[in-house]
């Protein structure tokens, strides 16, 4: 009984927040209830009149019934042209213990966005991603090889997509979590202690680093990389099944 009206409430609490008028401003904020285990899709319709504006950033803080942090996952999303609305989207899974979550568009600085048909939708794991995860073949971590390249170890290193996606930055990460581990490990190759950093809590999940190759070396302290599209695309896919960027789980090899 008391499953059927936790379920009741949430199903209610979507349709709520799934019409929404049209707002205008820098930042976009909802709040919305979780099922455990469950998938979800959160979704916004934007527009801006500027010619070319900075990517949008899309953050989902995840939290539990007492209101502790439990994980978050950000996500960079390109925008059309001027006047043209535009949905960007974001997935995310709830861990156990999970109860709620916020969901944070925000534009870039100095730019005035309209924000328009927030909607969250439940989505099902298809057949395909299930086999994925019952022969545990998805992706537990992100390497990151930019051995050649004399990128710097840094505090706050990001990894971005040739079109100038941000794909990683790590700007959630617990302030505890930070002093301890950092959001990324270095080294020069992978051995079972760098390993360690992309093994996954669930138990029945094996470790499986999907390697990328960094093309470039960005920022001023060069201690960010830029990766291909078609590098950056195969990271947002693996994220829909399993979301080891919100663990943290990034290693950059180094020379």
């Amino acid at each position: 009984m008391r499953a059927q009206r936790r379920l009741l409430l949430i199903m209610l609490f979507l349709i709520i927040l799934a019409v929404s008028p049209a707002l205008a401003g820098a930042e976009f904020k909802r709040t919305f209830l979780l099922e455990t285990g469950a998938r979800y899709e959160v979704s916004v319709r934007i527009k801006t009149k500027l010619e070319e504006a900075p990517p949008t950033l899309a953050s989902v803080y995840i939290h539990g019934e007492h209101g502790e942090y439990l994980r978050s996952t950000q996500l960079s999303r390109s925008l059309a042209g001027p006047n043209q609305w535009q949905r960007i989207s974001t997935v995310v899974t709830a861990p156990a213990g999970a109860t709620q979550a916020t969901v944070i568009f925000t534009a870039p600085e100095g730019v005035q966005m309209e924000w328009d048909e927030f909607n969250i939708r439940r989505v099902e794991l298809d057949l395909a991603e299930e086999e994925l995860i019952r022969r545990e073949l998805v992706y537990t971590g992100l390497i990151v090889d930019a051995r050649g390249l004399d990128l710097k170890r840094g505090l706050s290193p990001r990894v971005y997509s040739s079109s100038g996606q941000l794909i990683y930055a790590g700007v959630a990460v617990p302030f505890q979590f930070l002093q301890e581990a950092g959001i990324a490990s270095y080294g020069q190759e992978l051995s079972p202690e760098l390993l360690r950093r992309i093994e996954p809590n669930e138990r029945s999940v094996k470790i499986s680093p999907l390697v990328v190759k960094a093309l470039e070396i960005t920022g001023t302290t060069e201690t960010s990389v830029i990766i291909s599209d078609d590098d950056a695309q195969a990271i947002l896919d693996a994220l829909d099944i399993y979301d080891f960027l919100a663990h943290f789980s990034v290693v950059f090899l180094v020379d």
